[in-house]
């Protein structure tokens, strides 16, 4: 082998490798390279442990605030639950006084058992007065044994009377009718606007306010005969007062409620005394618990529910107490805050330190790699300025070498190989054929990608598919879906032109995209649109609907090309219908100039009956309120057959 051929040999096998690298750079994908996989190696390694971090924490936080939620809540709620049972067993023993000495003269009860309150003495009036004023001393006792006493009511059932203690003061009074007995044992009613127990004009400086009763009813021992009824109304500020410090006001709600959903006590003031409408009760009254605790999302409110019972004799209580998730779960929010922005502080740092490890570290390959660009555009004579010690720098040194060798090897030749290169391109620049061109859009779509420019590659495509079917001169006949695809092509390139003032939409049969049809059958119907139909507005974009569909029955496929354009005035209508006619039913070729035909469309009609046979025919029509409607029907026999 000669030193001529062994150069020509080693110049060929260069550019190949040459035209090798280019197209594999241009195809690479944006994250391959090392500055960026650099980047985000780092900063995964970064983020994932920190977001790990930050989640496992937030979780465990949350979850030891709940634990310690819920211990510290059934403590509040036990407590509350005691003080509540301490108070209402006090009250209840001051309500038994009634039966203290029994049998003594002038107690309550001797005065009850023996209706000494209403005795008259004929020798001495005065005993009545006497009797009524030591009973009168009997109610204050009770009602001066608790400051949160509001009223103390007798009510005596042989004399229909009532005894009220209001204000230090006893008023009497007889009711208008007897009262319906009352229940067998002591009962606590629910809080109420306090009242006069039927008694009238009442003349009293004392407020009314909101309270709860004990009533006890009084018996003859030891048989169930009813002698009185003492009620005891306690002002609602001492249960207030007792567990004002279960909750934290504004934030959580608080509950005292008997087991038939009437509210005793509310941090909301307005709640008091009526039927509660929380849908949470029912399942605080079939849990069959009475302590315990759940999670409740319904009714605007987002959190837990905890619940303690208060059952005694005389009364059946639910203290119940809300807890949102938002208050529960603050503490935990807050330090999420900090971690976070200590997160991002410290993201922050790393990510500039990400920035400049890569760029430092990638820069000297950069450099390199614009060297090399340099040597593609045929400068061999480049200096090649990297003096690291490293393996980039240990690379560029090589590289160096080699380019002198191949420079020395190939000067005198190449240059000659260039000139001869250099003629061959401009004789192969006079004959340009749309293969090459076809190639070219290739590769701009494939630069348009790398740049991110994905508008344009799709535009690109769309042209590149247009010319490689057009250049295919191979197929007469192609399915119906390539035929769409080319038609997709061109109304892409057509989209692009005209934007948001062309709309379209296709609607294809699928069971229609196999069958075969005479190839660019569709275009000039498109063209015919643009040139003569669309109407470029701001008010109203111009509609093309295309649209495949199978007639079964009659063995036909339509497709229509359907617009909302200005159309064809009525005599020009006419006079393309009457060109139409004069089609040959076997598609013979007409003579005369295709634009006199229809804009094309002689030429469609032609090619369809020339292919299938005269049964394939074309429908024009005018579309309301304004359009145009083109629509061509090909028979399937011969398509099947073939």
């Amino acid at each position: 082998m000669t030193i001529r051929s062994l150069i020509g040999y080693c110049v060929c096998k260069s550019e190949m490798y040459r035209k090798r690298a280019i197209v594999i750079m241009n195809t690479a994908k944006p994250f391959n390279t090392i500055r960026k996989k650099l980047m985000l190696l780092l900063l995964a390694a970064t983020i994932l442990p920190i977001a790990t971090s930050m989640i496992i924490s937030y979780n465990a936080t949350t979850k030891s605030i709940t634990e310690e939620a819920i211990a510290k809540n059934n403590r509040l709620l036990s407590l509350g639950k005691t003080n509540i049972m301490n108070y209402m067993n006090n009250i209840n023993q001051k309500s038994l006084a009634v039966y203290n000495a029994m049998n003594v003269p002038r107690s309550l009860y001797y005065i009850l058992e023996h209706s000494m309150e209403d005795e008259v003495f004929p020798n001495d009036i005065t005993d009545v007065i006497r009797n009524r004023n030591l009973l009168k001393d009997h109610l204050y006792n009770i009602y001066q044994s608790v400051s949160e006493f509001h009223k103390v009511r007798l009510y005596v059932v042989k004399q229909n009377a009532t005894y009220l203690l209001w204000n230090d003061d006893i008023k009497v009074g007889q009711n208008a009718g007897s009262i319906p007995e009352t229940a067998k044992k002591a009962y606590i009613e629910p809080s109420h606007k306090s009242h006069n127990y039927g008694l009238v004009d009442l003349k009293s400086a004392a407020s009314e306010e909101m309270v709860f009763t004990l009533h006890r009813p009084i018996f003859l021992a030891p048989s169930e005969k009813l002698l009185a009824e003492l009620s005891i109304d306690v002002r609602l500020s001492v249960l207030e007062d007792l567990n004002r410090q279960l909750y934290d006001s504004g934030e959580e709600s608080f509950y005292i409620m008997d087991s038939s959903g009437q509210i005793v006590l509310s941090s909301d003031k307005n709640e008091i005394g009526t039927a509660s409408k929380q849908s949470w009760l029912e399942t605080v009254l079939k849990s069959g618990q009475d302590s315990g605790h759940f999670d409740w999302k319904a009714e605007s409110f987002d959190g837990m529910v905890f619940y303690d019972r208060i059952k005694t004799p005389y009364m059946d209580w639910y203290l119940v107490k809300q807890t949102p998730y938002k208050h529960l779960y603050s503490a935990a929010d807050r330090i999420a805050r900090i971690n976070t922005a200590v997160g991002i502080a410290f993201l922050a740092v790393v990510v500039l330190a990400t920035l400049f490890i890569s760029i430092r570290f990638t820069k000297p390959l950069l450099r390199l790699i614009g060297y090399v660009n340099k040597i593609e555009t045929g400068n061999l004579n480049v200096s090649i300025d990297i003096h690291s010690n490293d393996e980039i720098g240990l690379l560029a040194r090589r590289f160096r070498s080699m380019m002198q060798t191949i420079n020395n090897l190939i000067l005198t030749e190449y240059r000659l190989e260039i000139a001869n290169k250099t003629n061959e391109l401009k004789a192969l620049q006079a004959q340009v054929n749309p293969h090459f061109l076809y190639n070219a859009l290739q590769s701009i779509g494939t630069v348009s990608l790398q740049h991110g420019d994905t508008k344009a590659y799709s535009l690109i495509t769309s042209l590149g598919k247009m010319m490689r079917y057009q250049m295919n001169t191979m197929d007469a006949v192609v399915e119906l879906s390539r035929e769409l695809d080319y038609v997709q092509a061109y109304l892409d390139l057509q989209k692009q032109r005209f934007d948001t003032a062309l709309h379209i939409q296709l609607n294809i049969d699928e069971q229609a995209k196999r069958i075969l049809i005479p190839k660019m059958i569709l275009q000039p119907l498109l063209e015919n649109f643009f040139k003569h139909g669309f109407v470029q507005s701001s008010e109203e974009p111009s509609e093309l609907v295309i649209t495949c569909f199978l007639d079964e029955p009659r063995q036909l496929l339509s497709i229509e090309v359907q617009d909302n354009g200005c159309g064809l005035p009525e005599d020009r209508l006419q006079e393309v219908l009457q060109q139409l006619n004069k089609v040959p039913k076997l598609g013979a070729a007409r003579e005369n100039n295709q634009e006199d035909g229809g804009i094309g469309l002689h030429n469609v009609l032609s090619r369809l009956r020339l292919h299938f046979d005269s049964t394939a025919a074309m429908e024009l029509r005018h579309v309301q309120p304004h359009g145009f409607s083109v629509t061509i029907h090909i028979p399937l026999v011969k398509e099947n057959e073939g």
